[in-house]
């Protein structure tokens, strides 16, 4: 390893360690992967004691958990023993808003191979996840079921972040009919349903995702007011409903699919209806924003991207959609609320 500058410029730093924020994403991952803050729930354990229970080296472990102690997830006690702090409670697997889901997805292998092809995408403008692995991100999916199962798994961590703020957000008490398009394992479905006991739903997504969302709906005590149809949002969208959710769907598409999926849902939502796009709205200027480094995953893992407020309505106007207005969240993503154009 190269010699460290006992530099005090605060620009090398900064600029230095952003370089070497690899290290922290995969040792994050390591850790949420072996559950070692689930070990540490009843209280602190040295490194032999935790390297027993999750399969571990004891001396690699504990360079992991002193590095990671001084990024403030774990802490190490004066006897070299491990203990969780804040940062590390959301890494065990049964609390709630854990982000331990998210921690293992954007670790593995089949994603951070793509993330090093990054120079492919900015140079081609295609997807490095395509160049990588010889098929799309979704086709890759189909055919690894346990990638699936950790992508739904790291989606489903987003969607309970995201849930309250987008309720806190959106006022539900008129709608009748909700129809989650491409709602995955059905957590906001659920969440909306939960607030709002008047309220019906239909969570529409591949017959595959849906087996999936049925202990979340069941978990959930709406599974009577929530039914599940398959189907592929390229082809139709359900009737009925007065309220559509396109949540993380537009993103993960080119501006020629994002317009065939709304012109679906024009199909089927009526005229006093509205629909919900819960995306991140990247916005303008230079200020920091989730949205502007997530769209860079949108580019190397799908050649997709996240859109400006003026974006959506490009592509809301070739559907037949008015952008009404764009409401900020609590959380990264906004809610881009669309009604059907009324000629005047």
């Amino acid at each position: 390893m190269a010699h460290q500058s006992n530099s005090t410029d605060s620009a090398t730093d900064a600029v230095r360690l952003l370089i070497m924020g690899f290290r922290a994403t995969q040792m994050i991952h390591v850790a949420a992967r072996l559950g070692i803050a689930d070990v540490l729930a009843d209280g602190p354990k040295d490194a032999p004691a935790i390297a027993a229970s999750v399969g571990a080296q004891p001396r690699a472990l504990h360079r992991l958990l002193r590095a990671l102690a001084s990024l403030g997830i774990f802490a190490e006690t004066v006897d070299r023993r491990f203990e969780l702090t804040p940062l590390a409670e959301l890494l065990k697997g049964d609390k709630p808003g854990s982000l331990r889901n998210l921690a293992i997805l954007y670790g593995e292998p089949w994603v951070w191979d793509a993330y090093g092809r990054t120079l492919h995408s900015v140079v081609t403008g295609l997807p490095a996840f395509e160049h990588v692995h010889g098929q799309t991100f979704f086709d890759y999916l189909h055919l690894h079921p346990q990638a699936a199962a950790t992508f739904d798994a790291g989606m489903t961590a987003y969607s309970e972040q995201e849930s309250a703020a987008i309720l806190a957000a959106t006022d539900f008490s008129r709608a009748d009919t909700l129809v989650d398009v491409g709602g995955g394992q059905g957590a906001l479905l659920a969440a909306i349903l939960k607030a709002y006991p008047q309220a019906h739903g239909i969570l529409f997504d591949r017959a595959s995702v849906l087996e999936r969302a049925r202990d979340v709906m069941a978990h959930a005590g709406v599974e009577q007011r929530c039914a599940m149809q398959p189907g592929s949002f390229f082809e139709t969208i359900p009737e009925g409903g007065d309220v559509y959710l396109l949540k993380s769907i537009l993103h993960n598409w080119d501006d020629a699919r994002c317009v065939a999926i709304l012109k679906n849902c024009r199909a089927g939502v009526p005229p006093s209806g509205r629909v919900l796009i819960i995306e991140r709205v990247v916005p303008e200027g230079n200020a920091p924003s989730e949205a502007k480094l997530f769209d860079i995953n949108m580019l190397v893992m799908l050649g997709a991207l996240e859109r400006t407020a003026a974006e959506y309505r490009t592509v809301l106007a070739q559907a037949g959609f008015d952008l009404a207005e764009v409401l900020p969240t609590q959380a990264a993503v906004s809610i881009v609320v669309a009604v059907p154009h009324q000629p005047s």
